[in-house]
């Protein structure tokens, strides 16, 4: 099978603009290449819950980073980022029960999938709302307009 049919592939359009971030967000993409290789494969179930284990654990730790990094940029959503941040994870609970009942490897393989679209939509949805906020910010900053006000504003040097 070709491997374009199911890898994701990092790219600028993904990015967020902050590097610690970013890096996180190429983490997940590895996660999730590595999660659709080993249901194309067929591999076993135990291989596949280790997958998705350690997603979740780096999505948790992710949520987190990202909502301390959120609250020190004053992002005004940021209590709407944290819900979805906590409604994913509760998503990811349930859905892991489900798939740890789970015998036949039909059900587990689309469990898996279907956790793997509910991180890759909040990226690509989510995600992207603090990324065009952090962009407008930096916009505002640059502007001519700004920089005379915050000349006019600055203390004048003796």
């Amino acid at each position: 099978m070709n491997n374009c049919e199911w890898e994701i592939r990092w790219s600028e359009s993904l990015s967020v603009g902050v590097a610690e971030i970013d890096q996180e967000h190429r983490q997940f993409v590895a996660r999730v290449n590595e999660l659709n290789k080993a249901i194309i494969e067929c591999r076993n179930k135990a291989t596949v819950e280790r997958l998705l284990d350690l997603m979740l654990m780096e999505a948790s730790h992710h949520f987190w980073h990202e909502q301390r990094l959120l609250a020190l940029w004053n992002y005004p959503d940021r209590a709407a980022h944290a819900a979805k941040h906590a409604e994913l994870t509760a998503q990811f609970d349930r859905i892991m029960k489900e798939f740890e009942r789970a015998d036949v490897s039909f059900t587990w393989a689309l469990k898996g999938l279907h956790i793997k679209q509910l991180l890759v939509d909040h990226l690509l949805q989510e995600d992207m709302k603090y990324r065009d906020f952090l962009l407008r910010r930096k916009d505002s900053e640059r502007s001519p307009t700004c920089r005379r006000r915050e000349r006019k504003r600055a203390p004048a040097v003796a």
